[in-house]
């Protein structure tokens, strides 16, 4: 037990990662039989033949070996994945080893024809061996573990390369060369044991061959390669400049060593050189490789083997001797055979596997044995023109041309691990609003005259802002709109310009019944400024409606001066003390109204007023005036979901350099610090943005997750982070990571710490997002966000690429960090620590912690003490988060999420016989049973019971629909109530606990569609993928269309698609607005694909204009039209697409991204109920 415990210590990952050992060592032993099968066949062949041919016939037979391994080469590639690659290799071994046997009666009757055919033959059996073998291991291997386990497995191939190296000096003299035959062929059957233990003990990571494609030309096969595989071409030119020069360099050192040596004694002395040279590259292998690999990258370590040769091969021109000769072609085991080997495989790792075979077998069949017999046609022209050391010039032009490939190698295999991550992006051009464009403003005229409000308010605004636009033809009508907005919108203007030829008609509506109306004509009619009116306004400061007054008031003060003043001064004093919530938002609005700052102490109170109406009214009218004595009034009203929009206005509207040093001095950790980071967005400046990130390091958790979602969306604006600020953070965040891991281990496995062992995992979870946040402000954000998501949830080979992208991304001591904490275990390993360590651990995390882990620590300290000062509260919280664990829809949240909702439940104490709830009444809560039992009733029959840990009603949560069952207390039973209003106020004040709420309900609506056979995953496509508009919306967008508008004249039409979008179902108009300005439209083309099934989506699309085909792969779904959407639920929980969408002709989208839907319903309690409401009615529909 102690002796695992110390294994377990020394080498953790050993006991994580055991089983993933065992498969590396078979895979080491399978290589180990692969290589040494290779070294000894290809040394009994040379031999053979170099003793029986002279140098004419070896520069002869590079040509005929090439030509016979290309024909293998691409026989392989093209009918090798019609077969399950295991059964493959079962196959092939036995097949080598008869014609293997065969090859030895040739040469033991001495039949001339038989040498050259086993030194062609044995090299295409070896090839076959060396590819099928990596195929296997990539298809066994765990991929997120591979840049640490390749080291150890292609160590199989140099230990057999030295084993069968020294072995051959000891087995020749015994066995003669031609009996090596018979060893080649027991390494073979050999290796076929252990890939038939392979099969055996690990059958589920049998990589199954893709479905079988329609057949395509070869050209479109080889674009569609290079286009799936971008990184391929430059692969290939580099593996094509080393085999051309490994080939004439493996002439070169034969030639040589011919000269000196022959038969058992050549053999031996080869055997001799592999088996050196094993050793020296066991070494390098074990020591160097896989150090060089993660301190420097891919890209590097894959450069070093050709610099090596094109210096060894300078030397060979400079000292033309054996020794250097032995020194280049032992470059190619000691680099070649490790360093180089391991980089090429992972550089394969990334590649899909329904295209990673085809693109190795061609590297392998085509490239390698291609250039093998250009270089085979080089020698016999080259050999009978230069001497061998004179061959070094080719090889020179030929590296050089390797190290340009090597070099641009890394953007292209870059962007081939991006593309493997699924980020669902496109490149398009985006169309923007273009008002000076004739056409447009034709457009927005006509939209100004439409009987429709909403259409006429959104044109209204945007012209407003155009100085040349003359209003004046437009203004009568505009006056006598049906919608009173649009009218009043038309005052406002008046009462900004005072047209001379509008002071009567203005006049005239002074007898409107609509009060909102009235009150503007009255500060449009004072903005005249007559004598004349002044008595007809100060009648109005008698008016029953204190709407009318506050307007009477504002006239009076903003525009007659002293005798206005005078006159009104009483009746606002008398507004100002008044009990009524009427008058107190009249007077709170009069303030922006008048527009004088001096104006402005009143406001004080009114921002302090509890009634929210009159806060709101208040908040709007500081920030027409930008009074810097109202900020202290103004933050406060942070706090509250129902002023916090507002207030984030109120302060946004202040000058920077007036409002952000007051801000940053209000990131002290108070409960409004969790809201300052809007204010800074909303801000939106290069100096807000620096003075956020300025904060972060200071922050507490909480309050860093909501610093980096507003730097997120603040960099989007062309914001630029500074790297060495952000390194430095995320550096922090790093050793925060590993530090939460040491400290929490020894808790690990103890049940009276399970609760801090959970908390601490959930911190260094949330750390983890908080890195890859940071990244998003240096790098491209959707990237990091595909990289994490994939990471985090993807299979194994899209961590691994998730993995290799930060390593290929990253430089220096950052991409060591990240990589460390990338391949770090997810779950905290267990460790033993004596009391006094246990002390310092838990000193640490209630110091570094939040406050939750300090509540809970506490309590523990003080439980297993059996101190006196054990807090009941802490262990009432704690036994309310373990119910809320239980609730379905509270699932995914953290323990602190819970804590926090654990606070506001309410204690019911019921008698038994009591009802809870009565079958058909409206429901607005959710209850959870604390102890005692209950019976659930419908129509007088029991249905079931209740008992500690359940709860009923959480649906009522979302969508206050009607209770399906009457529950009825059979025992004394003590409930937990949590009611909708609060729990709404929890997600208002929490984004984080309602954006979890939201993937939560998303993805157990796609589960349960999911679960209900083909029709119901029909149904689930329906509902996550498309929805269907009304029909309304189709001939309003049909209508639009025929106006023949162009690509800068789409604003208007935003409007009446998002009309359309269940999930936006309670809007308000304004909503609509703002939601219209803030998307963007994007046209793709017939036949281009929208969003591909699989791809981790955030964009959910609302069609303009065009139809779209929803498919899988060739069977159609469903065609969408005008006004239908989809993709809506991938804007929630960002989880992958249910199917592709393509355009059939072209179509006009609006994209929405995930962020911007977020943001709008944190700042919009309308909005995330709205979202909350559609999915909880959708679930309770199935």
């Amino acid at each position: 037990m102690d002796a695992g415990r110390t294994i377990t210590k020394l080498f953790p990952k050993l006991d994580a990662d055991r089983e993933e050992y065992l498969k590396v060592m078979l895979l080491f032993s399978y290589l180990f039989c692969v290589v040494s099968a290779s070294t000894i066949g290809k040394t009994a062949a040379d031999t053979l033949f170099l003793s029986r041919f002279d140098n004419s016939s070896l520069s002869f037979m590079y040509l005929p070996q090439a030509v016979v391994m290309i024909i293998s080469g691409v026989m392989f590639q093209r009918y090798s994945p019609r077969i399950r690659l295991e059964r493959l290799i079962t196959v092939l071994i036995p097949i080598i080893v008869l014609l293997v046997l065969f090859s030895r009666i040739g040469v033991g009757l001495d039949i001339r024809w038989v040498f050259p055919t086993i030194y062609i033959g044995f090299d295409v059996f070896n090839f076959l061996m060396v590819v099928c073998f990596w195929q296997f291991a990539t298809s066994v291997m765990d991929q997120r573990k591979a840049k640490r386990m390749i080291g150890i497995v292609g160590s199989g191939g140099i230990a057999g390369g030295i084993v069968s190296g020294f072995g051959l000096k000891g087995f020749v003299p015994l066995l003669g060369t031609a009996n090596l035959i018979y060893v080649y062929a027991g390494l073979q059957l050999i290796g076929l044991a252990v890939v038939l233990l392979i099969i055996h003990m690990f059958p589920q990571h049998a990589e199954v061959r893709p479905p079988k494609l329609q057949a395509k030309k070869g050209s479109e096969r080889k674009s569609g390669l290079f286009k799936h595989v971008p990184h391929l071409k430059y692969v290939a030119l580099l593996a094509a400049a080393l085999v051309f020069s490994l080939t004439l360099i493996d002439y070169q050192f034969k030639v040589i060593l011919r000269g000196s040596l022959q038969n058992e004694a050549l053999a031996g002395f080869m055997g001799s050189f592999y088996g050196f040279s094993g050793i020296i590259a066991l070494l390098v292998q074990l020591l160097v490789s896989g150090w060089v690999i993660t301190r420097f990258g891919v890209m590097t370590a894959l450069l070093i083997f050709p610099v090596a040769l094109f210096a060894g091969s300078l030397g060979i021109l400079i000292l033309p001797v054996l020794a250097m000769a032995v020194v280049v072609k032992g470059s190619d085991k000691v680099l070649g055979d490790t360093v180089y080997s391991s980089v090429s495989q992972l550089i394969m790792f990334p590649i899909p596997p329904e295209w990673r075979g085809k693109a190795k077998s061609f590297l392998d069949g085509i490239v390698r044995n291609g250039a093998k017999g250009l270089a085979a046609v080089c020698l016999l022209v080259a050999s009978h023109l230069l001497a061998p050391e004179q061959l070094s010039y080719i090889i020179l032009v030929l590296i050089g041309i390797g190290i340009v490939a090597a070099v641009k190698l890394k953007k292209a295999y870059l962007q081939t691990l991006v593309s493997t991550l699924q980020t669902g992006n496109h490149d398009l051009q985006r169309a923007e609003l273009n008002v000076m464009d004739p056409a447009s403003r034709r457009l927005l005229t006509d939209a100004l005259l439409s009987r429709d409000g909403q259409q006429a308010l959104y044109a209204l605004r945007i012209l407003r802002g155009i100085e040349t636009f003359d209003f004046i033809p437009y203004l009568k009508p505009l006056l006598h709109h049906p919608d009173p907005k649009v009218c009043m919108e038309a005052l406002s203007y008046i009462e900004k310009t005072i047209p001379a030829e509008f002071e009567e008609i203005v006049r005239s509506f002074l007898t409107s019944v609509h009060i909102q109306v009235k009150a503007k004509v009255i500060l449009a009619l004072a903005a005249y400024a007559k004598e004349e009116y002044l008595d007809e306004i100060t009648a109005f400061l008698e008016a029953r409606e204190a709407e009318i007054q506050a307007a009477a008031i504002a006239g009076l003060v903003k525009y007659y001066g002293i005798e206005g003043m005078f006159r009104s001064v009483a009746k606002l004093k008398q507004l100002i003390e008044s009990a009524q919530e009427e008058n107190r938002i009249a007077v709170a609005s009069l303030f922006g109204q008048i527009g004088v700052k001096s104006f402005y102490k009143p406001l004080a109170a009114l921002l302090q007023d509890s009634s929210f109406p009159v806060r709101i009214h208040a908040l709007e009218s500081a920030a027409a005036l930008c009074v810097p004595a109202l900020i202290p009034h103004i933050l406060p009203c942070l706090q509250d979901f129902e002023t916090r929009r507002h207030a984030v206005e109120a302060l946004s509207s202040y000058e920077e350099t007036e409002i952000i040093p007051l801000l940053k001095d209000s990131m002290d950790g108070t409960g409004i610090s969790l809201h300052m980071p809007a204010v800074f967005e909303k801000i939106g400046t290069q100096s807000s943005f620096d003075t956020l990130l300025s904060c972060y390091s200071a922050a507490a958790f909480d309050l860093r997750d909501k610093i980096l979602e507003s730097l997120t969306r603040m960099r989007k604006k062309s914001l630029l982070a500074s790297q060495k600020d952000i390194e430095i953070l995320i550096a922090a965040e790093a050793r925060l990571f590993h530090q939460f891991a040491e400290h929490g281990a020894p808790f690990v496995g103890n049940p009276a710490y399970s609760e801090i062992v959970i908390i601490i995992e959930q911190i260094r979870s949330s750390i983890c997002r908080r890195v890859f946040q940071l990244l998003a402000l240096l790098y491209d954000a959707n990237t990091m966000q595909a990289v994490f998501n994939n990471w985090l949830e993807g299979d194994a080979r899209q961590q691994a690429n998730a993995a290799e992208v930060i390593d290929q991304t990253l430089q220096g001591s950052l991409r060591i960090q990240l990589a460390a904490l990338m391949s770090a275990p997810r779950n905290i390993a267990e460790s033993s620590s004596n009391q006094d360590h246990m002390d310092t651990h838990f000193n640490w995390l209630s110091m570094n912690g939040d406050e939750w882990l300090e509540e809970v620590i506490g309590f523990v300290i003080n439980q297993q003490g059996n101190s006196t000062a054990v807090n009941n509260d802490t262990f009432e919280q704690l036994e309310r988060v373990s119910l809320l664990k239980n609730v379905p829809v509270l699932q995914g949240l953290t323990s602190k999420q819970l804590s926090g909702i654990a606070k506001r439940l309410q204690k019911i104490v019921l008698r038994s016989g009591h009802i809870v709830i009565h079958e058909g009444e409206p429901g607005d809560c959710m209850y959870i049973v604390g102890s005692g039992s209950a019976g659930a009733y419908r129509d007088g029959r029991k249905l079931g019971d209740l008992q500690k840990a359940d709860c009923f009603g959480e649906m009522a949560l979302f969508s206050q629909g009607l209770r399906t069952a009457t529950i009825r207390a059979e025992e004394e039973l003590i409930l937990w109530r949590l009611d909708s209003s609060t729990f709404y106020d929890i997600l208002f004040n929490h984004t984080s606990i309602a954006f979890e709420m939201m993937k939560l309900l998303s993805r157990r609506l796609r589960s349960l569609l999911e679960q209900g056979g083909s029709e119901r995953k029909t149904e689930a496509l329906a509902l996550s993928e498309m929805a269907a508009a009304s029909a309304s919306g189709d001939r309003q967008l049909a209508d639009v269309r025929g106006m023949g508008i162009s690509n800068h004249e789409v604003i208007l039409r935003r409007i009446l698609t998002l009309q359309n979008i269940e999930l936006f179902a309670h809007l308000t108009q304004d909503d609509f607005i703002w939601l219209a300005q803030s998307i963007e439209e994007v046209e793709y083309s017939s036949g281009q694909r929208i969003c591909r099934a699989g791809d981790f989506g955030e964009t959910m699309y609302a069609i303009v204009s065009g139809n779209v085909r929803v498919h899988r792969g060739a069977e159609e779904i469903a065609q969408l039209n005008d006004g239908e959407y989809f993709g809506e639920m991938a804007v929630i929980d960002s989880g992958p697409r249910s199917a592709d969408c393509t355009a059939v002709d072209d179509v006009i989208v609006l994209e929405l991204h995930r962020d911007l839907v977020l943001a709008f319903s944190f700042q919009n309690m309308n909005v995330l109920k709205s979202i909350l409401r559609v999915l909880a009615d959708r679930l309770k529909g199935l």
